[in-house]
């Protein structure tokens, strides 16, 4: 008989990257800078000082990376690139003797909306379930916490077409004399509750 040992094996070590946080949720990386950030700020207050490499050293090297996750989530932009782009034009218009114009950038949605003439062929009940439904789905994508930049576009996307088909909608429903001209853009506000009786 032979005796077989088994060795524990060796834990995988795990990678923290960018890549790792996009794994997570707006609010949980944001709750973790928060907590990064505050934990350093007690260290430096208690009158430690912050090695390379140290604990909190490294929570702040995260917590650059959640930035730059989150970053790069809203503006479709790398971070690192952007500030660079910063720093060139701060050193640029230093020289020129001009006020530096940091601008930062947003990609162009690739989705466009539909046109309004798109819902002229409904009928009263389909305008109003469909400006429904995209009201719905503008909801859904920004009910998310995290919502990426495709996600916004969707939601900005669906926003535009469910006031298109409520333009048309309020147009028909409208006078006689307003029919078929565009909504304009006086908001009607749901009367204060001091006048409901």
């Amino acid at each position: 008989m032979s005796k077989v040992i088994e060795f524990a094996q060796a834990p995988e070590a795990v990678v923290i990257n960018e890549e790792f946080f996009e794994k997570f949720a707006d609010a949980a990386l944001l709750m973790m800078c928060f907590e990064s950030v505050a934990d350093a700020v007690e260290v430096v207050g208690e009158g430690v000082k912050i090695h390379d490499r140290d604990e909190i050293h490294v929570k702040l090297i995260e917590v650059c990376m959640a930035l730059a996750v989150l970053f790069r989530r809203r503006t479709g932009h790398d971070v690192q690139q952007v500030s660079a782009d910063h720093l060139d034009e701060e050193r640029r218009c230093l020289l020129a003797g001009e006020v530096a114009r940091l601008l930062i950038p947003i990609k162009a949605s690739p989705i466009n909306p539909l046109p309004a003439s798109a819902f002229a062929s409904l009928s009263d009940h389909a305008l109003a379930q469909v400006s429904f439904n995209y009201a719905s789905r503008v909801s859904d994508h920004i009910k998310g916490n995290c919502p990426t930049v495709i996600e916004l576009d969707l939601a900005q996307t669906h926003s535009m077409d469910a006031m298109n088909a409520l333009s048309v909608l309020i147009s028909r429903l409208a006078p006689t004399a307003l029919q078929g001209k565009p909504v304009s853009a006086d908001k009607i506000s749901v009367p204060g509750p001091e006048t409901l009786q």
